[in-house]
């Protein structure tokens, strides 16, 4: 039943529901782009609650890239990530 208690097809819920999957996934791919763009985490973690996306989309994000966990910056690891390098500024 919907909220004015009109009975919802089964039609109608296969499309909500699709229209909220790939909701999610859009949210998922926003996450991913704008954690590439940071300059960052303090302003990927604003842009990101500006926009209204939670921690559970930001943990669907990290572990769609297939399970890759963060690593501290204090890692010595020889396998650990090194840092990113600052954005590049095109010349005028």
């Amino acid at each position: 039943m919907s909220v004015d208690g009109t009975p919802i097809s089964s039609t109608d819920l296969a499309r909500i529901e699709a229209e909220d999957k790939l909701h999610e996934a859009m949210q998922v791919k926003t996450v991913r782009v704008i954690a590439g763009a940071s300059r960052d985490a303090a302003e990927c973690r604003a842009i990101l609650d500006m926009l209204g996306i939670d921690r559970a989309t930001v943990v669907a994000a990290r572990g769609a890239d297939g399970g890759i966990a963060p690593t501290s910056p204090d890692s010595t690891s020889p396998d650990s990530t090194p840092p990113r390098s600052k954005r590049r500024v095109a010349a005028a």
